[in-house]
């Protein structure tokens, strides 16, 4: 059993009660012995008492100082949704740069390659001296590069 199963309504003291023999409280009469059922003290507890209820009364109109207040957040807002905007196009531009990068990338390689391999099937047997040793060492490079 709960302490909120065996709560009971406050009830305020009023003073036309003059009676000390008049219960004031319901909290006096309570036996803590006795048994209640759970159901029962689950709808004691959703039963609200009548009378004011806080926040049902009239909305206060806005002051003009609100409606600016509501103008700048307005205003905010809508700058930061630009900024993140154009920072949404700026990472989109900068994937587009990256890809044409790498394409570009990619067909200067397959040039350096067509290049290297034209320079491999040219004979260099009618070198000679100053011309055929760095002629050699080239060949040597690209063999190493693509692992010839």
């Amino acid at each position: 059993m709960t302490s909120s199963s065996r709560r009971r309504a406050k009830r305020s003291k009023t003073s036309s009660s003059v009676d000390p023999t008049t219960p004031t409280s319901d909290a006096r009469n309570v036996d803590l012995n006795e048994a209640v059922d759970v159901d029962e003290g689950i709808q004691e507890e959703l039963v609200r008492p009548t009378g004011r209820r806080k926040g049902t009364g009239k909305k206060t109109v806005e002051s003009s100082s609100d409606l600016e207040l509501k103008e700048d957040f307005e205003e905010m807002n809508r700058r930061l949704q630009d900024i993140r905007d154009i920072g949404h196009q700026r990472y989109e531009i900068m994937k587009e740069r990256v890809a044409e990068t790498k394409k570009s990338n990619e067909m200067q390689e397959a040039r350096q390659m067509e290049k290297d391999i034209e320079f491999l099937s040219k004979p260099i047997d009618h070198l000679q001296g100053d011309v055929l040793i760095p002629a050699q060492m080239r060949r040597q490079k690209i063999r190493e590069k693509y692992g010839l």
